[in-house]
């Protein structure tokens, strides 16, 4: 059973009521013959001439970016404002919006820069500089991120921005709007400092009340210019090949049907990537321009190597293509052959081994607490116990620091001790490296060694650190010649055509080579191999995929190859969704959240004179049920079933009546408005006024100041914050839960990046194609030993213990339960008293946790004693299907943890438990929260409970909130 309906839509009026200078404007870039619709017209006149802010609502191919963007730049080129910032929310919407940009800046004769992570300084104050600034916030964030020095010269250049341009804003929602909102009242605050009121455009297709607080602007309300669609809906498919068949089947139809623009969307970058292993032809050659070959089309070395000797090509080009072949990949300085020499800075050598030293350090205070909990009497001897199966890297620590502890039983001077020894290594090494590089030489690298022994290690330890960092520090410009590399495997490697126009330096070389490639291709003398796009089953029409997991370089062009195909299908994920400008006569895709799906929607429809079809597979039988009713109901007298495009999208978006629901969200978070405080606070003076001004609440400022005292560390982002793994070639892994499932400790590295767990040797295919081997899941007593620091709410403010494994401590207090039960009353008269009288039993271990939760003791006996909230490292296992458990670790055994994450444990709670109290208090299933509900299987007679992680700062903390309403 199917369900068919028609969406009809009325396109958008014109109108020439525009001043000339900006109607000018307008068709200088769209043509003479074209006038501009009328919310654009409304648009040009109240941003343009009226100087207002606005709200603009519309959908896909509307129009838009230009509606905002004509008067923008009139007014920039005619010197009335000075700077525009165009905020995206994706880098691939921000990639197709430049071309945008760059044409009216060619007419204007104004420049446009680019925010990207990564800058330095100098190209960032080039960018500022720009009449034109394009960004997204995450790369806003990715400065905020990184230190004062950013902080202060980013916040300035933004408070001198004239208007912001939001573009697809429904894209922000949940604390990612929180963050936004505090990105923007920094902004407005400081340029006031400046005697500026920067302006807000909004941009959306559909408008929630929470968007319409970032701007004063008025509404103005457009039209899609799209036809009529129709579409139908399929009946839920329980299997995920039945999915895949439905789906696949869907797109046949529709090109036996005669369109001949198929986008096919899946909500997994996973499953598309396996559907276009599956359907792609095995020995069919799509039928592709030799331009697109070029550009997307590669060719095994040993192949082309083969083919330019038959076609006469000069070995001195060959040579100077496979010495730039060599460096297709990144290379570290373990890949140098024996002998070879480079240079490396010296700032990212201290960098690297202040960070192995301080986490060997880590480890070891870890062991020493766990023992002084545990009653031991010699921290010392406890950690030389604890040390056997931990990593190398950590003995060869102990080893070199231990003669200089001389009380093994205080636990202070232990760690007076640790933290003098590391100190001492980073000083002498600042002294020793008084140039920016330092040279060394493959294979022993003794350069480093050697310093590293003069600034207070060891020999052993030094070759292990030193090894260490061989697979960490990537290799600077080198020689070709200096790589281990034997034939065969460069044969293996492919040569991507594109890269010939910049191997080759001579110019009519060059263009020679380039031209006998392209002859070549037409005329079948070089078979071609393209990763990315192949043709569909036995036919030549191609098919090209297009997903977020891909890196960037392998995703550019790949949607403007689709656009210029006269015939081809897409297979994508919701990285087709936002903004992306391209056509499609018919989208087959699966169900998703509701402005999800009304993105993808707007892929079709925008070709005139083709019939545009949208499929889309129903998640569950109960939402194909009420879609069944609700559209039947609706039927006309000849038993059709026909609406209007906007009755449409209220049917599928309506927050309140949609039938595919939004995504489920935190609104906001007390810890993510405490994190926003201690990054003004880093501001110095202007940054008290700045909080002064932003935070009337007193409870933020009190959270803020306990978190600064305690001296813990938090990662923010407006999007995410859970640290992913790295996949080689730069593609993005994802979450560790997921990518850990199918690699191994040993093709792993850690990352020196803050938002990266680890980095891994395995290319995205392969994972794609790798079974799951394990189960990742939390460690939750490690987790609890590592904490730094326990919160509760009591009384409506925030309280905060600080210390290493004082979680631990606390968890401990419910093992003695019924001794506290019996003395609560004596607890709440005099709790300093009660502790005082605990003193001379501190050596007692059922004592001692009593002592150190202290301050928190009360938390015990409230009602919600057993939501534990706290931070530090995550430590994860992974378990095979044998039941054999393992710790995460890098390929040199050092461990790979979650560092400084929030995490909340329902303490006692088993699944089903945890999942009403959840959904009692509306958490459960937030996008901004992982739920791990496998440690539970793990933890036997001994259970802990269900660990949730923020995957967006705060989620844990508001969680909590409502945890503790709905206990009270």
């Amino acid at each position: 059973m199917t369900l068919t309906m028609l969406v009809e839509n009325q396109p958008p009026e014109t109108s020439g009521e525009v001043s000339p200078p900006l109607l000018e404007l307008f068709q200088e870039y769209t043509g003479d013959e074209y006038l501009p619709f009328k919310h654009q017209a409304e648009a040009f006149h109240l941003v343009g001439h009226e100087g207002k802010e606005s709200f603009l609502v519309a959908g896909t191919a509307s129009g838009k970016t230009l509606a905002i963007a004509i008067p923008l730049f009139w007014k920039l080129s005619q010197g009335i404002i000075k700077k525009v910032l165009f905020i995206y929310p994706t880098v691939a919407l921000l990639e197709d919006q430049r071309k945008v940009m760059d044409h009216l800046a060619e007419i204007t004769g104004l420049d446009v820069g680019q925010i990207q992570g990564g800058m330095s300084k100098s190209k960032l104050i080039a960018a500022l500089n720009k009449p034109v600034i394009l960004a997204t916030p995450d790369e806003i964030y990715w400065f905020f991120r990184k230190n004062v020095k950013y902080n202060s010269l980013l916040i300035y250049g933004l408070a001198l921005v004239d208007e912001f341009v939001l573009d697809e804003a429904h894209l922000f929602n949940g604390l990612m709007l929180r963050n936004l909102s505090h990105l923007k009242s920094r902004i407005q605050l400081l340029a006031k400092k400046l005697d500026k009121i920067p302006r807000w455009h909004v941009l959306t297709a559909t408008p929630t009340e929470n968007l319409k607080r970032l701007t004063t602007g008025e509404e103005v309300h457009g039209k899609s210019k799209c036809g009529d669609v129709e579409v139908t809906f399929l009946e839920p498919a329980k299997r995920y090949d039945e999915r895949r068949d439905k789906l696949v089947d869907a797109v046949e139809t529709a090109l036996q049907n005669g369109s001949d623009k198929v986008l096919l969307v899946f909500n997994s970058a996973d499953l598309a990537h396996r559907v276009f292993e599956g359907v792609k032809g095995r020995r069919s050659r799509p039928d592709i321009p030799p331009d697109l070959k070029i550009r997307f089309g590669r060719i095994r070395w040993r192949h082309f190597k083969a083919w330019s000797k038959v076609e006469g090509i000069s070995s001195e080009v060959v040579e100077e293509i496979e010495g730039w072949l060599k460096r297709e990949e990144i290379f570290h300085l373990k890949d140098l052959e024996d002998g070879a020499k480079t240079s490396v800075p010296t700032e990212t050598l201290a960098s690297k081994v202040s960070r192995i030293l301080e986490n060997q350090v880590w480890v070891l205070k870890r062991m020493a607490y766990s023992a002084e909990r545990e009653g031991d009497s010699n921290p010392v001897e406890a950690i030389e116990r604890r040390l056997a199966g931990k990593s190398k890297t950590t003995r060869l620590v102990w080893d070199t620091v231990r003669p200089a502890i001389n009380d093994g039983n205080n636990l202070e001077s232990l760690f007076a001790n640790l933290k003098t020894w590391v100190g001492d290594v980073q000083g002498s090494l600042e002294r020793i490296w008084v140039e920016d590089s330092l040279e060394v030489t493959a294979q022993s690298f003794n350069e480093i060694t050697e310093a590293f022994q003069a600034a207070g290690m060891g020999r052993v330890l030094a070759e292990n650190v030193t090894n260490n960092l061989t697979y960490s520090i990537e290799l600077p410009e080198y020689s070709a010649s200096n790589l281990k590399m034997v034939p065969s495997e460069l044969g293996q490697r492919y040569l991507a055509f594109s890269w010939l126009g910049w191997m080759v330096n001579e110019e009519n070389t060059r263009a020679n080579l380039i031209d006998r490639v392209r002859k070549a291709l037409e005329d079948g003398r070089l078979e071609v191999e393209m990763r990315h796009i192949s043709a569909w089953g036995d036919s030549d029409l191609p098919v090209v995929i297009y997903t977020g997991k891909m890196s960037k370089p392998e995703r550019r062009g790949l949607l403007e190859a689709f656009e210029k195909l006269s015939r081809a299908v897409l297979i994508s994920t919701p990285a087709v969704e936002v903004g992306v400008d391209f056509a499609a006569d018919a989208l087959i895709t699966e169900q998703c959240d509701g402005n999800g799906f009304l993105q993808r929607f707007g892929r079709v429809g925008r070709r005139s004179g083709v019939q545009a079809n949208v499929v889309a597979l129903v998640k569950d039988g109960e939402t194909y049920v009420e879609l069944f009713n609700r559209c039947r109901s609706g039927a006309g007298d000849d038993g059709k079933i026909k609406m209007m495009r906007e009755e449409f999208s209220s049917l599928i978006s309506d927050p309140v009546d949609g039938v595919f629901p939004a995504k489920l969200c935190t609104e906001g978070s007390d810890l993510l408005d405490a994190i926003h405080y201690m990054v003004n606070a880093q501001l110095g003076e202007i940054g008290i006024w700045l909080n002064q001004a932003m935070f009337d609440n007193d409870a933020v400022k009190e959270l803020a100041e306990k978190l600064r005292e305690a001296d813990l560390s938090f990662a923010y982002g407006l999007r995410g914050t859970m640290p992913g793994v790295a996949l080689r070639g730069g593609a993005g892994g994802g979450e560790p839960f997921y990518v850990l499932r199918k690699i191994y400790n040993d093709r792993l590295m850690a990352s020196s990046s803050p938002f990266e767990m680890a980095q891994s040797d395995m290319w995205h295919m392969e994972l794609l194609w790798t079974k799951y081997q394990w189960d990742i899941v939390i460690d939750p007593k490690a987790t609890l030993e590592s904490s730094q620091a326990l919160f509760w709410l009591q009384d409506g403010r925030w309280h905060l213990r600080a210390g290493y494994g004082i979680a631990a401590d606390y968890v401990r207090l419910f093992q003695l339960e019924s001794n506290l039960r019996a003395l609560e009353p004596e607890l709440r008269r005099d709790l300093g008293g009660f502790l005082e009288k605990l003193e001379p039993h501190a050596s007692n271990p059922k004592v001692r946790p009593i002592l150190r939760v202290g301050e928190a003791l009360p938390l015990f006996f409230l009602p919600h004693a057993k939501f534990i909230l706290g931070q530090g490292d995550v430590h994860l296992l992974r378990q095979d299907q044998e039941g054999i458990i393992e710790s995460v670790e890098d390929r040199l055994g050092n461990p790979l943890v979650l560092e400084n994450q929030v995490w909340l444990i329902l303490y006692g709670h088993r699944k089903e438990e945890a999942e009403r109290l959840l959904n009692a208090v509306s958490a459960l299933g937030l996008e901004e929260l992982y739920y791990d509900w496998q440690t539970l299987e793990g933890q036997g007679g001994k259970m802990i409970g269900p660990v949730l992680l923020d995957r967006a700062a705060g989620a844990c903390f508001d969680v909590y909130r409502r945890l503790v309403e709905h206990a009270g």
